[in-house]
């Protein structure tokens, strides 16, 4: 084996080595490669190229949970009023999901959609709570119901159907923001 050869193999090596990481770190990577392969575009051209993957918001667990904590700090008489947030919070509120998760860069439309539809899964999973015959886990956050009973659920509440198997964790913060405010 020549030194060159050595060298390449090494450096494939080092290449593996430095190419795994965290799941944020692998995230930050792809953003910096589809930041330095497309040329820079301006909102209204990214736009009209309508690709829903693109606009697609990459939301988990962990990013839901810093929102929804952000909201409850924002719950306050000077960053509500009658109708939500006001646009001074949700800058604020945008700044800081952003400095918390760099890698997360969603525009403010973005995370106020994400705020009303937790809304919308908390004031379902609420009525779903007040029907006889089903229960909560409070371990799991989750619905207990027997399958002729989810049959029914589904039927009045399309979207309940991913809540058969998975919980929803923030059910008692958003209880916290919203009791005496939905209608």
């Amino acid at each position: 084996m020549t030194s060159s050869d050595l060298k390449k193999e090494m450096s494939v090596e080092v290449t593996m080595m430095t190419a795994r990481g965290t799941p944020r770190l692998s995230l930050l990577k792809k953003a910096v490669e589809r930041d330095r392969a497309s040329p820079p575009t301006s909102s209204v051209t990214k736009r009209r190229r309508g690709s829903p993957k693109e606009d697609r918001a990459q939301w988990n667990a962990s990013l839901e949970k810093d929102l929804v904590d952000l909201l409850r700090e924002h719950d306050t008489p000077e960053h509500k009023g009658q109708n939500g947030w006001s646009s001074e919070a949700w800058n604020t509120i945008v700044k800081k999901f952003h400095q918390k998760n760099p890698y997360a860069r969603y525009e403010n439309k973005k995370i106020q959609e994400k705020e009303k539809e937790l809304k919308r899964e908390y004031k379902m999973i609420k009525e779903i709570r007040k029907q006889s015959s089903v229960s909560w886990d409070d371990r799991q956050c989750r619905i207990l119901a027997d399958p002729p009973l989810w049959k029914d659920i589904i039927i009045s509440h399309p979207k309940a159907g991913k809540f058969k198997t998975k919980g929803f964790p923030l059910f008692e913060a958003l209880g916290e923001l919203h009791d005496g405010q939905t209608a």
